[in-house]
């Protein structure tokens, strides 16, 4: 009922669904338009019983009617929108009524038409359903062909999405699977780095959501909704407007493996929570870092998916105007705050741009744990902010008042704050039942003269943007920043401001510190949005990423110390190249999400029981795919269902 329910205006498009309910040529049997309309919002997020929530493509047909009408109830249409049902079938909207084409001999669906010698995936390479198994099949032969991951960079794509569902997700979240068994990576004994799998989760509809607008593939479409649909969840188990929870599994269940950081014992935690008739256990506490790649993945499926997809669209905006709305109080929250260890109050602060989560609240008060020695890093308990300027904070604690200088600037939260508005912005955009929400958020973003101000208050900020490398330690805020900058380069309203930000945050501080990191999806970044781009930029991002190996991603050991390629070392920087260049991506030590981890460590002892899912490459590949610094290296096959 749940896919029924969240797909009701995909599902006659889309044509996929549980075996039980779809037959080869068709999709999905509809509900009604008012069941789903009336149980979307209950039923998409809740329903995480299952170790993995996406779902399996159901079409195996090859050759047809040139065009059918489908057998089962369709709604009407309401655009010129086509898309893909598969490898070889399209839906297209005539007259206000759904039909399908079967695509001729030699041809399959690409971008929602039938397109001769080429083809999008049907479903997830490599997986078995019913007697079926996922394969590549060539579309001008009409054979059955071998995948290729150590050649082809789309074959390994293929090959680190098929990983990353069987061996690392639980309940749709993407965590780092431990195995009982090196060298076979056959038994999966545990997932860990939960804490960390919002951003990883949403960094993965990122991806998928760019496959989609690539291909229009019908399995990244499912994939979409599917993570949209987690996501959604875990924007509203805490029961707390805009507050995100880090992951999210169902309470007094088996799970499949061992859930490392889930742990109800552990504060953070909060176990047997009620969310709409079901109880869950989330991780909490959570922090800046998280909602990027939700937000990146929220922004990307949102434009990714068309006005047909309208059920799954409603839930990333119905998410994202909460925050954003959340965001905008201003309220006098009770706070007691540790000035280097020394606790104070509590005392009544004004707070704006911060979402509270009662349930980590102490008697009632948030907590703020602030360092002198650097006031940008202060830690937060009971919410979470993104002011770009916290002296508005600081300044009101008697105790450091005096010697809190008048900013503390803070240019990542100025970039992911404009970001937060920018999405926002978009997904309200043309929506006539969000007209209200629509300009309340713009003129809220572009004439706040409130606390916090507006976003000519925050551009100066994000124009101090610099990172101080310290041997490489906080290197990951990096990434945190260049997320959300993808948002706001492409989204931001203004076109006069966003090519301040792009001109002068993005090109002339951020690259300026990346270009010689061989950080390829920062490249791609950069490349995508800024103009006049050298092509060698792109060009060499791909030759960095063409080093990944095909999966599994393994913490392989790295020794690189007495390499000459990597001499000399950076002074005072141990097993580390000089900063002035970077080690390989093939040769570099092997992290949970490689771009956010600093490129220049020469060793690492290594774990071969501990890997990586991959999300890293994926994210890359697909941006790359997407912007055309890649091209597909496999046209004309394409993963369909064969048995």
């Amino acid at each position: 009922m749940r896919r029924i329910a969240l797909l009701l205006g995909l599902a006659l498009m889309s044509g996929c669904g549980n075996s039980s309910e779809s037959s080869a040529a068709h999709g999905p049997v509809d509900s009604a338009v008012a069941d789903a309309e009336a149980e979307v919002a209950s039923e998409a997020a809740s329903d995480t019983s299952f170790p993995d929530v996406t779902d399996d493509a159901d079409s195996d047909v090859i050759g047809g009617e040139d065009v059918v009408e489908p057998d089962v109830f369709t709604p009407s249409c309401f655009s010129n929108e086509s898309v893909c049902v598969d490898h070889i079938t399209r839906r297209y909207c005539d007259k206000g009524q759904w039909k399908e084409q079967t695509c001729g001999a030699g041809a399959g669906c690409v971008g929602g038409e039938c397109v001769q010698g080429e083809c999008s995936d049907a479903c997830r390479l490599g997986e078995a359903e019913a007697g079926k198994v996922c394969e590549l099949w060539d579309v001008v032969s009409g054979d059955w062909v071998a995948s290729e991951p150590g050649q082809s960079l789309h074959d390994r794509a293929r090959a680190y999405a098929l990983w990353l569902h069987r061996d690392g997700m639980a309940y749709g979240g993407i965590g780092n699977a431990r195995y009982q068994d090196p060298p076979d990576y056959k038994t999966v004994e545990s997932l860990g780095g939960l804490g960390d799998s919002a951003i990883w989760t949403g960094t993965y509809l990122a991806a998928e959501a760019l496959r989609l607008k690539t291909t229009d593939a019908s399995d990244a479409r499912k994939a979409v909704v599917d993570l949209v649909e987690t996501l959604h969840l875990w924007f509203n188990v805490t029961g707390e407007p805009g507050v995100l929870a880090r992951y999210v599994a169902p309470s007094n269940t088996p799970h499949p493996v061992i859930l490392s950081d889930l742990d109800c014992s552990v504060k953070r935690c909060h176990c047997d929570v009620s969310y709409q008739g079901k109880k869950y256990d989330y991780i909490g506490h959570i922090s800046r870092d998280q909602y990027q790649g939700v937000m990146l993945g929220y922004a990307l499926a949102y434009e990714a998916l068309g006005e047909n997809d309208e059920p799954t669209r409603e839930l990333i905006r119905q998410d994202v105007v909460k925050f954003v709305q959340e965001l905008m109080k201003e309220r006098t929250m009770p706070v007691v705050v540790k000035v280097n260890g020394t606790p104070v109050g509590p005392l009544n602060v004004k707070i704006r741009f911060a979402v509270i989560n009662s349930a980590e609240m102490e008697n009632g008060a948030v907590s703020l744990h602030v360092d002198t020695g650097k006031y940008d890093d202060s830690e937060a308990y009971g919410f979470q902010e993104f002011l770009p300027n916290l002296a508005l904070l600081l300044k009101q604690i008697p105790l450091i008042s005096s010697i809190v200088p008048s900013t503390v600037p803070r240019a990542d939260s100025a970039v992911m704050l404009a970001s937060f508005f920018s999405v926002a912005l978009m997904v309200t955009d043309g929506v006539k039942a969000y007209e209200n929400q629509h300009d309340e958020i713009l003129a809220f973003y572009e004439g706040n003269t409130g606390l916090g101000g507006n976003i000519n208050d925050w551009i100066p900020i994000m124009s101090g943007w610099f990172y101080s490398n310290s041997c490489g330690k906080g290197y990951y805020a990096n990434n945190i920043v260049m997320e959300p900058m993808y948002n706001l380069a492409r989204l931001e309203p203004d076109l006069g401001r966003r090519g301040v930000m792009v001109s002068h945050v993005l090109e002339s501080r951020m690259w300026k510190t990346f270009e010689t990191t061989k950080n390829s999806f920062f490249s791609f970044i950069y490349a995508g949005v800024a103009p006049g781009v050298s092509a060698a930029i792109p060009g060499e991002a791909k030759t960095q990423l063409a080093q990944f190996p095909p999966p599994p991603r393994i913490r392989v050991a790295v020794n690189l110390t007495q390499d000459p390629k990597y001499l000399p070392h950076q002074d005072g920087c141990p097993d580390q190249t000089q900063h002035t260049g970077a080690v390989d991506v093939g040769e570099r030590v092997v992290s949970d999400f490689l771009w956010q981890r600093h490129p220049w460590g020469l060793f690492d002892a290594g774990d071969p029981a501990m890997t990586y899912p991959g999300v890293d490459y994926l994210v890359a590949y697909w941006l790359g795919r997407f912007h055309n610094f890649i091209h597909d290296d496999t046209v004309g096959k394409c993963a369909a269902w064969h048995g």
